[in-house]
């Protein structure tokens, strides 16, 4: 399943014109930072972070001709296996830290703002309207 959703998104990227590839080039690092912005800033409100902690579970599935792990040739069965999930766990931050991170996001996005901008306006030069 997972890898018909990536070979659906690679054929979409193949549709974006010249133009709109180096204009979403262009301004990817400022979609990263302003994500990063929001986080810190989601973290200094709530006063903790939230970190992904992995852990497991079992899941047990229809399978056809085998029982945990034997295969006896006939009928259904269920199996047992490990699901790895994601969870939100909780985190103390220094706050300090955080707002000095956060101070300096935001001065690393004045730079990639005025950056992109002048990357945006050479990609309409290179690449003019139709």
């Amino acid at each position: 399943m997972r890898v018909l959703a990536v070979l659906c998104l690679v054929a979409l990227a193949g549709c974006a014109t010249p133009r709109q590839a180096c204009e979403r080039n262009a301004v990817y690092d400022l979609r990263v930072v302003d994500n990063l912005i929001a986080e810190s800033e989601a973290t200094l409100a709530r006063g903790y972070a939230l970190r992904p902690e992995p852990y497991r579970r079992p899941r047990l599935q229809l399978c056809y001709g085998s029982g945990f792990g034997r295969y006896d040739g006939f009928g259904f069965s269920y199996c047992g296996y490990p699901d790895i999930g994601i969870r939100l766990r909780p985190v103390a931050i220094d706050m300090n830290a955080e707002r000095a991170k956060l101070a300096e996001l935001k001065r690393k996005r004045h730079d990639l703002a005025r950056s992109a901008k002048a990357q945006l306006q050479s990609c309409r030069a290179r690449y003019p309207a139709r």
